[in-house]
Formats: structure tokens, C-alpha cells, sequence
């Protein structure tokens, strides 16, 4: 296979993965609080190879990937609605963020904890 046709195929691949730049999610509810979060993607690809069909010696490569980052959330509560930017210095959603895998870690142990009894 010619190194276009694999750049070609892989960029309609992650074309196919990765629809826009911006995603928003599905809302969750949170007793009478809405959250939606809103990520960035980020595509990256890279193709190179060297040779030919008729020597001996060639190499090619291709490589893609995908990144999604949470850049704000949607916050809607009874008759008002806020955008928290995750990257603004000290705002609540950035702390959210910094302080989500410990609460996911507690809440994992808590359901462990009280299957078992």
C-alpha cells in the first residue's frame, strides 16, 4: 500500500472519530443542578516513509491520535444558567477538576465498603 493511500485512509478514520473541535456533553442532573460539560478535541496525525516498490530496503509509517480536554462547564440551576471556565485562574470548575479523581477514588471505596455489608 502507497504511504498516500494510508494517510488518506487514517485521516478519514479520525475524521470519522472526531466529527468537531468542540464537543458538549449530555447534561447530568445533580438534585435540582444541571451540569454540561464542554471539552476541546485536539487531532494530531503524522505519515512519512521512505523507498520504493522496487527496492529492497523501504519502511513506512503512519500514526494518529486524539485528545479531548475539559474546558468549562454549563451550570444551570432554577432560573439561571453559568459557563465556569475550567482554565480561569481559581475558578470552581478547575478545582472541580483538580479534585475529581480523589472523589472518584472515596465514592469507589464508599459502594465497596457498604456492598460488602
Amino acid at each position: 500500500m502507497a504511504v498516500e493511500d494510508m494517510v488518506r485512509i487514517v485521516t478519514e478514520q479520525l475524521k470519522n472519530i472526531a466529527h468537531t473541535e468542540v464537543h458538549v456533553g449530555k447534561p447530568m442532573q445533580l438534585g435540582d443542578v444541571y451540569v454540561v460539560p464542554v471539552s476541546k478535541i485536539t487531532m494530531g496525525f503524522g505519515a512519512g516513509g521512505f523507498g520504493s516498490d522496487a527496492e529492497a530496503r523501504q519502511g513506512r509509517g503512519t500514526g494518529g491520535g486524539v485528545s479531548v480536554e475539559p474546558v468549562a462547564f454549563l451550570v444551570a440551576r432554577q432560573d439561571r444558567v453559568e459557563l465556569l471556565h475550567v482554565n480561569t485562574p481559581g475558578s470552581p470548575a478547575g478545582k472541580l477538576i483538580e479534585l475529581l479523581p480523589d472523589v472518584i477514588e472515596q465514592v469507589a471505596l464508599y459502594v465497596q465498603q457498604h456492598r460488602d455489608q
